[in-house]
């Protein structure tokens, strides 16, 4: 009967231990269910946010399109506008898609898409409207409707968006409330069953240390995004920093090339133009190179005659090769395409690190460029044949993979390797590729070497490429362009003073203001035909300056060309369409006019009278001079604060020469004919390198003020 009982008893506990044993397995199994439904409803919402986030972005793309449009009149700005009106429908159906079971986000979506297509009805609307007449699409902007749609669009995404953050948070704190309940079940499990146990620990561990691997993943990524935008910010200050010194050292250079007579110093002025040079390409080479590593070289494929980019390398490097008596030839198939679709600057970039390298280590012999073209199935594509060939001093061939790493040299040439960094090559290797070609390199070492490159599905072009203008032109003369008054506004004097010197004996009136205040203020008071606005100024800079003085009635429509040092190419995008030009630091006398040419028309010379350092008053000039006044009598006291002073004591010859033309700058616009003799009379001394009567005519300046001052009171 005990015995009887016992078998009950023993009956009784394991009846109880296999109940709680499979009950905690499926307890288990139905906590990493309900934690595996939780992840993928937090994957789903992470994918709504993307969604949410490639909507806006197409709305963003519809808004610029438009705007480009209608500023412009360019169509090819509608390219991007009927691309994004054509992807965002997808967009929308796969937000429907992951949304239709949650009633209130598919309410909002509905909403945001009705109020998107309406924004987009309405840029359509504003399109038809600039085809025809586009002061009144202006005008439909001006209303400011768009504005207020994509200002509603933009709040509605937010409150979408935060709607999913929210939940985001919910469930990855409900995620790690599940994880504890599961592995809890687990090890209770365990504990009624072995096998149970060691699997439900085993469950346990992975989970855990797939947790914590994602985490270090996670935390490893937002590193490594955080130091390459660290990099990418360091290479843009550094570029800035450095090209706003080469920009005075190459342009002052460029000045001083047509002064200097002597033979010797000529030779020395050559060698800091090259030396600048070289600094200059060393910057390009590595912020192309963090560009191309970043991913965020972008390319720009135009319609491009390849037999105009041969031309052009052709002329760049006759001079250095002739030098070398070496025989540079370019040669392009005679039924070569008259336009490819391509980037014209990246296989412009390509063909000169390429020739460069030719030529530098080719000591006799020759460099031929072949470029060439085959078939392909579509007769629109074409696949496009770039062969550089030298007979230089060649490649070892243990090394002809490694010249295509960054910073690594072949080692055959050691003087000659000493003028590079060791980036061209690698540079071509990865512009290839991101153009979607190949690169290949054969060599023989004391015979030369060849470079062969293949770019597959080429576009040919139906439109004819625009005619480049070469940065190797003649003489500039900005007495071609209209007589203009020109403000120009750097907080660097000696940039200030750069642009002086540029100018200098033209015909336009230069003035000139160190900080964004003080640009505001003198576009007010000048309304000049021009402003050259420098755009990293401290305190106010050149983007709250062009808000401030595009408030001013008068001046909306000012030509305000960006002056800049800054490299980021998504901040030089920025500033093509909020100013009206843009030039880069550092920049030559040719490029300057050509920014100009763009806002300025054309103005035959006519003779003296058009301006000039040496032009001399008329005759006629003295029956019109006008009363001396009193805005003149001002600027020149202003003059006599700062910065004569300093220019007094230091006779510094190129500093009195731009002093000088500034005074007869402001002579000829006020009609002030003794002030006009009296900076030509300065400008005479400068150039004649006469110190003495520099510093007599110098000291002058004041009392010359002062009996100007008398005359206007009289």
């Amino acid at each position: 009967m005990r015995r009887q009982a016992g078998k009950q008893f023993y009956k009784l506990v394991v009846v109880a231990w296999l109940t709680f044993s499979f009950g905690s397995v499926v307890l288990a199994l139905i906590s990493w269910h309900q934690l595996s439904a939780r992840m993928n409803y937090g994957k789903d919402l992470a994918s709504t946010r993307a969604e949410l986030h490639q909507v806006y972005r197409s709305l963003l793309e519809l808004e610029s399109g438009e705007r480009g449009y209608v500023i412009t009149g360019d169509k090819k700005y509608l390219d991007s506008f009927y691309e994004a009106e054509t992807n965002l429908p997808a967009y929308f159906d796969n937000l429907v898609r992951l949304v239709h079971d949650d009633a209130p986000l598919l309410e909002n979506v509905t909403k945001v898409r009705a109020n998107a297509q309406a924004s987009i009805s309405w840029q359509h609307e504003v399109i038809s409207v600039r085809e025809k007449s586009s002061d009144k699409a202006m005008a439909m902007v001006a209303t400011g409707r768009l504005q207020n749609m994509m200002d509603a669009l933009h709040l509605q995404f937010e409150q979408l968006d935060q709607i999913c953050r929210k939940r985001q948070a919910f469930i990855q704190e409900e995620i790690f409330n599940r994880v504890y309940h599961a592995n809890l079940a687990t090890l209770v499990a365990g504990a009624f069953g072995i096998g149970a146990g060691m699997l439900a620990l085993w469950l346990s561990y992975v989970a855990v240390k797939h947790h914590e691997r994602e985490r270090e993943l996670t935390e490893a990524r937002l590193q490594a995004e955080h130091s390459n935008q660290e990099k990418t910010v360091f290479l843009a200050n550094m570029s800035h920093e450095i090209r706003t010194p080469m920009n005075a050292i190459l342009g002052f250079s460029e000045l001083l090339q047509g002064e200097l007579r002597e033979p010797k110093h000529r030779q020395y002025l050559q060698s800091i133009r090259s030396s600048a040079d070289s600094l200059l390409l060393l910057i390009n080479d590595i912020l192309d190179m963090s560009k191309i590593e970043a991913g965020v070289m972008s390319l720009q494929p135009e319609p491009t005659d390849l037999r105009e980019i041969c031309d052009f390398v052709h002329t760049l490097f006759s001079e250095p090769a002739a030098k070398k008596q070496l025989r540079l030839e370019c040669h392009v198939t005679d039924n070569f395409p008259h336009a490819v679709l391509i980037d014209r600057i990246r296989v412009r970039q390509i063909l000169i690190n390429l020739v460069g390298n030719a030529v530098k280590f080719t000591d006799n012999g020759s460099v031929e460029v072949r470029v060439a073209w085959e078939k392909q199935q579509t007769s629109s594509h074409i696949t496009l044949v770039i062969e550089v060939q030298d007979t230089g001093v060649g490649i070892p061939q243990d090394r002809l993979d490694a010249i295509f790493k960054p910073f690594v040299q072949a080692g055959a040439h050691r003087e000659k390797e000493k003028q590079g960094t060791g980036l061209g090559l690698s540079i071509v290797k990865r512009l290839a590729e991101i153009m979607g070609g190949t690169v290949t390199v054969a060599s023989v070492m004391g015979q030369g070497s060849a470079f062969h490159l293949r770019f597959p599905n080429v576009p040919i072009s139906a439109r004819l490429p625009a005619s480049e203008t070469s940065p190797l032109g003649g003489e500039v003369d900005f007495n071609e362009l209209r007589p203009a008054t020109m403000l120009v506004v750097d907080d660097n004097e000696t940039n200030c003073q750069l642009i002086a010197g540029m100018l200098a004996g033209s015909h336009h009136q230069l003035s000139f203001g160190y900080s964004g205040e003080e640009a505001v203020a003198k576009a007010r008071e000048l309304k000049p035909d021009i402003l050259l606005l420098d755009v990293r100024m401290p305190g106010m800079d050149g983007d709250e300056a062009l808000a401030e003085i595009r408030k001013t009635p008068g001046l909306e429509f000012m030509p305000v060309i960006a002056v800049t040092a800054s490299s980021l190419s998504n901040q030089e995008n920025s500033l093509k369409e909020q100013f009206s030009g843009f030039i880069r630091k550092p920049f030559s006398k040719r490029e300057l006019f050509n920014e100009l040419a763009d806002f300025l028309p054309r103005h035959p010379k006519t003779g003296p009278q058009n301006g000039g350092t040496g032009s001399a008053p008329t005759e006629n000039a003295s029956a019109t001079v006008a009363p001396v006044s009193k805005d003149l009598v001002s600027q020149l006291r202003r003059l006599i604060i700062e910065p004569w002073p300093s220019i007094r004591d230091s006779v510094a010859i190129n500093e009195s020469k731009v002093f000088a033309q500034g005074l007869e700058g402001l002579g000829q616009r006020w009609h002030c004919e003794p002030l006009v003799c009296y900076a030509q009379k300065l400008i005479r001394d400068a150039e004649n390198y006469a110190v003495t009567d520099l510093e007599k005519h110098l000291g002058e300046f004041a009392a010359l003020v002062e009996q100007l001052d008398q005359d206007k009171q009289a």
